[in-house]
């Protein structure tokens, strides 16, 4: 998904994790309230339909000129790339699927975390919104069979299999370094899936990572992937910001990583644990404190935060805490292994 505009003139309460992920989901759910009219595959579907189904899809941001579309063509796109797709989705969409096969092809959004997915497959042009009936999906018969038939295949469970190791390397690369270059990320999934079912395929490389992460462009093009508690990418672009290493140094950084973190995690949460207020859970108010140290905001906008989170006012010994994370916890993008031995 596509980070939402810059957030730099907010306050630290306002660009914590937890408010950020509601925002990018109120964002979704609009844009999904939005979309509506037949679906690629359904038989009222007529050409006139077809450059709305283009620029509601991933097609009109991959093609490069600028061209009309006919009905037929986006059909035999949608199927004859079908079964290299279906092994590079999300976990999301992929448990969205599943539970559309469950209903036969048809459900309302049951909960938040069907917002996101819907959306993306909405954009292969798998499923359509059916406004009619309120925030409902559908998913067409064509797409259905096949999708029963091909989950199964020992290929598909391949291409999911790597896939997975790749956005597992992508995500601890993200909590390390709070950004990385998209096109990293694709080099690695297109070296792990030579001669596999969806080989030399980096356009489906690239829709997973945008279903899977917060992207934005730099000024020079580039596409990046964005940790989702990063409030200001933009702020970042400027200096060197990725950490590029082997998997092994990468499990090794991360895992000294955690080994910082997890002890100051413990302790506020031992603290808090049973004072949060009921609308947000002692997990996320932690997980939102350690990705405001990473980005630098001060331990006074952080003892707000927590101050908001609980029933009564931070004690000296949460603010203790607190300093802790501010002083000990690495900045995004000025990590480096010595900082962690």
């Amino acid at each position: 998904m596509r980070a939402q505009t810059n957030s730099r003139d907010n306050s630290w309460i306002d660009r914590t994790l937890s408010v950020l992920r509601t925002s990018r989901l109120e964002a979704c759910s609009k844009e999904l309230t939005g979309l509506g009219g037949a679906g690629l595959f359904d038989p009222e579907t007529t050409d006139l339909d077809a450059e709305r189904l283009f620029e509601e899809s991933w097609f009109a941001e991959e093609e490069k000129e600028k061209r009309l579309h006919t009905l037929e063509e986006l059909q035999l796109r949608v199927l004859s790339q079908f079964p290299a797709e279906i092994g590079l989705l999300s976990p999301e969409e992929h448990d969205l699927i599943l539970k559309l096969i469950f209903f036969g092809g048809e459900m309302p959004l049951m909960s938040w975390d069907d917002v996101l997915p819907a959306r993306t497959l909405v954009k292969r042009l798998w499923c359509r919104m059916v406004p009619e009936k309120g925030q409902w999906i559908r998913m067409p018969r064509q797409i259905l069979v096949s999708a029963v038939l091909l989950l199964s295949s020992e290929e598909v469970k391949s291409v999911r299999e790597t896939a997975a190791n790749v956005m597992e390397t992508v995500e601890n690369t993200l909590y390390l370094a709070g950004m990385m270059p998209a096109e990293m990320a694709v080099r690695d999934m297109a070296a792990r899936l030579q001669d596999s079912l969806s080989s030399d395929k980096h356009d489906l490389y690239m829709r997973l990572l945008e279903a899977s992460f917060e992207t934005i462009l730099t000024v020079d093009g580039r596409r990046m992937l964005v940790h989702p508690g990063l409030a200001d990418p933009w702020r970042l672009t400027s200096r060197e910001h990725h950490i590029e290493l082997d998997q092994g140094s990468l499990s090794d950084l991360y895992a000294s990583l955690t080994e910082m973190e997890d002890p100051l995690y413990d302790r506020m949460m031992s603290l808090i644990g049973n004072l949060s207020r009921p609308e947000i859970s002692p997990e996320e108010t932690v997980e939102d404190l350690i990705l405001l140290a990473k980005q630098g905001a001060p331990v006074t906008e952080m003892g707000q935060v927590l101050g908001g989170r609980i029933i009564c006012l931070p004690t000296d010994e949460m603010i203790t805490v607190l300093r802790e994370m501010h002083d000990r916890i690495p900045r995004w993008m000025g990590l480096s292994m010595e900082q962690l031995q």
